[in-house]
């Protein structure tokens, strides 16, 4: 019977606090999302979008390692309404993500991927021959 192995959970952690469990490959594509909204606005969860500003708020943690939370876009006078959500899977495929272009997407997704691969890539290491032994 062959075994299926279950993702990678890990702890995002922001200063000294646990903030949200999820896979690494969804914490990978999250980074990538925070690298842009550090870019935009200087803040970890607010970016701009093709029409306006937008702000995501993440929710609840799922035991099979995906993220997902609410997107929220800043109307004209400061306040933020409700615009949509995201789900980022466990294995780092985004799904929905309201206010992100899908070649943000595939950017972040792409990123994330070879981020992964190179820190988490099993190697197969070389076997050592052993040097022959004859039994006398």
């Amino acid at each position: 019977m062959t075994e299926i192995p279950l993702p990678r959970i890990i702890v995002v952690t922001i200063g000294e606090n646990n903030m949200y469990k999820c896979s690494v490959k969804a914490s990978l594509v999250l980074d990538q999302v925070r690298e842009r909204c550090q870019a935009d606005t200087q803040t970890n969860n607010r970016w701009t979008g093709r029409s306006g500003n937008y702000m995501y708020i993440m929710g609840r943690e799922n035991a099979d390692g995906k993220a997902t939370g609410v997107c929220h876009k800043f109307q004209e006078d400061g306040s933020h309404k409700l615009c949509g959500s995201f789900k980022i899977m466990s294995d780092g495929m985004i799904t929905r993500f309201t206010g992100m272009s899908s070649a943000d997407w595939r950017n972040f997704m792409g990123s994330a991927e070879t981020e992964y691969t190179k820190k988490y890539s099993e190697t197969v290491p070389t076997e050592d021959t052993a040097p022959e032994k004859v039994a006398v």
